[in-house]
């Protein structure tokens, strides 16, 4: 438990129609810190998805922001009259942007608190400005992973004693369930079949999570495996282009696109499988959600993906963008259910041990405490 009551303010400006695994863990954290007594404010994109999820909690304190660039003198205003507002002294910044409004906001307002970097993914770029603005401004960055971590030290503008690394975890209570609790909603919902085998993704459709490369595959199992079924939980930019392609290869009896459901823990615990054939991904929050589910998991040996999972324990490891290694991956779990059964168990068991939301929030905690008597 952290030793001092802090005032945070967590920024997130994603755009208005997105909902990603950052945003995820913003929520997580700020409602789990609102819940163990800080005072928290979210601050984001005003009518955003973001901001609409968060304002369904009870605890939740939102501030709406007129954003219409990095440097609008409004935003910067409205920005520097929450935190004021507030009396923030620690203000958790997702993007870039979010840290040069943050700066912004502090310095032409006479402001007073500690910037925190939480990037989800490197979206900063080798150059002169942006050294200057993490090396001059960023107190600390937390990110989830290792291999996040990693990714930016090598951009060379953080110094490797600045990084907390805290892997996303979830609330435990909200996933206790078995897969019958879901599996009825899930074959009426989408209309399935008694004996379909489920594999579900979920996620934003964009080139990195690499949905692609599952359509691939499953045109490689279409006659040897005809009750499998492709459930994808998401939307983005590509989901026009995805969906030409499923249809190109004859394969729309075999593909469900569900869209972005507000809850859809029951659609988890139901799936058969979880499928994640990302080309990039720093951590993963969906993999804890699997695991969390008990489900069986098929994923791709890159970025922080080994971290999480387990090779062999609780997920089968492939290389990505293989669509064929993919295709046998999920062919061996259809085949074998007791090796669908142990990685489940074995994943129940390793989200308890690594990825609860009460140990994540301890670990900020005491972050938030040291970040402040720097």
């Amino acid at each position: 438990m952290a030793q001092t009551t802090h005032n945070i303010l967590l920024l997130n400006s994603i755009e208005a129609g997105v909902w990603g695994g950052l945003e995820h863990w913003m929520e997580l954290t700020g409602i789990g810190l609102a819940q163990r007594g800080h005072r928290v404010t979210f601050a984001g994109r005003e009518g955003s998805v973001f901001l609409r999820r968060i304002s369904a909690h009870p605890e939740a304190v939102v501030a709406p922001l007129t954003i219409s660039g990095d440097f609008h003198p409004t935003t910067v205003r409205q920005l520097a009259e929450a935190a004021s507002a507030a009396s923030i002294d620690l203000m958790l910044c997702n993007f870039v942007k979010d840290v040069r409004l943050a700066e912004l906001a502090r310095t032409f307002h006479h402001l007073n608190y500690r910037i925190i970097w939480t990037p989800g993914v490197n979206l900063a770029k080798k150059t002169l400005s942006h050294k200057f603005l993490f090396s001059r401004f960023v107190d600390m960055a937390i990110v989830p992973s290792n291999a996040l971590r990693d990714d930016i030290i090598a951009s060379g503008f953080l110094s490797p004693e600045r990084f907390e690394v805290i892997p996303i975890g979830l609330d435990e209570t909200l996933w206790r369930g078995t897969r019958d609790d879901g599996r009825r909603f899930l074959m009426d919902r989408y209309d399935l079949p008694d004996d379909a085998f489920v594999c579900l993704t979920s996620g934003r459709f964009v080139p990195q999570k690499g949905h692609q490369h599952l359509i691939e595959a499953a045109r490689l199992l279409a006659d040897r495996q005809p009750n499998i079924f492709y459930l994808f939980l998401g939307d983005g930019p590509r989901q026009t282009d995805l969906m030409e392609l499923v249809k190109r290869y004859e394969l729309t009896d075999r593909f469900i696109f569900g869209g972005l459901l507000d809850d859809h823990r029951r659609i988890v615990f139901a799936a058969d499988l979880y499928v994640h054939p990302a080309v990039i991904e720093p951590y993963g929050i969906v993999l804890v959600e699997a695991m969390a589910a008990g489900l069986p998991t098929v994923a791709t040996r890159v970025g922080g993906i080994p971290e999480v999972v387990v090779e062999n324990e609780t997920a089968l490891l492939i290389n990505p963008a293989d669509p064929a290694a993919l295709a046998e991956a999920i062919e061996r779990m259809t085949l074998d259910h007791r090796r669908r059964d142990a990685f489940g168990l074995a994943g129940r068991e390793r989200f308890r041990a690594c990825f609860r939301l009460e140990t994540m929030i301890d670990r900020l905690e005491a972050c938030l405490d040291e970040v402040m008597v720097r």
